[in-house]
């Protein structure tokens, strides 16, 4: 008897830690921390790929190349360390650059940092420095603070304001996730689906650095074509996004 009252008694004090948790998270307007789209009304799109550099880039690179896109590759800081122990990756993410798109910043080991907000600012810190240094490398002249960063698993919660406050960032960048990350469930014509239907001016669409992108990619971006419109990324010149307006939630 005393073991069951014990036990009521914890799952009851976890349920309210999660509902007031949940309160405490979520009582803060997003429009305070994240960006979903550029304002504007011209047929303009951004195209994202999460948790790279990796091999799948070089392929995704392809088809970007071969259809006149530009895109915001989110790497993870554990990955872009690789820049300087792997050849096949140094050469990615140096195509990446001279190929006009964007380095973004995904933190370094893409965990929750809902209750680690200070390891959070460090990771995210650490990559952005890494990202920076690549760009001084390749002759990128590149201000940490212009880095756009992401939260993995486009997480959400109050500690991301001291995060951005101490990265002095205006916003993180969120955007329409698909379930490209999924493809053995998802497969290729859901893929598509849920990214054409989400196809609006100034939409940010989060994709991911997988081989399977070469099935659903190309047909993405000639859907892109066949409705007049382009791609924005980061990086200055013609596709920068403020070409066309700021960011908005």
């Amino acid at each position: 008897m005393k073991k069951f009252k014990l036990k009521r008694v914890v799952n009851i004090s976890l349920l309210l830690i999660l509902f007031f948790s949940i309160i405490f998270n979520f009582s803060t307007p997003k429009v305070n921390y994240e960006v979903n789209r550029i304002n504007t009304k011209e047929k303009i799109v951004m195209l994202t790929f999460d948790d790279g550099p990796s091999l799948a880039d070089e392929t995704i690179l392809d088809i970007l190349k071969e259809n006149d896109a530009k895109a915001t590759f989110f790497g993870t800081g554990i990955n872009y360390k690789k820049y300087w122990t792997d050849k096949k990756i140094k050469m990615i993410v140096k195509r990446i650059i001279k190929e006009g798109h964007t380095l973004g910043n995904h933190s370094y080991n893409h965990n929750n940092y809902q209750f680690k907000t200070k390891e959070g600012f460090n990771e995210f810190y650490q990559t952005s420095e890494m990202i920076a240094k690549i760009y001084q490398e390749n002759n990128i002249e590149k201000n940490i603070s212009v880095i756009p960063v992401r939260m993995p698993y486009l997480q959400y919660y109050r500690g991301m304001d001291y995060i951005k406050s101490k990265m002095k960032i205006d916003y993180f960048v969120r955007g329409y996730l698909g379930c490209d990350y999924n493809e053995s469930i998802c497969g290729k014509n859901k893929i598509l689906k849920q990214y054409k239907r989400n196809i609006k001016p100034g939409q940010i669409l989060v994709c991911h650095t997988r081989d399977y992108a070469k099935e659903w990619l190309p047909d993405l971006l000639l859907y892109l074509a066949e409705n007049n419109y382009k791609t924005a990324n980061f990086s200055s010149g013609e596709h920068y996004y403020k070409n066309y307006g700021g960011l908005i939630f």
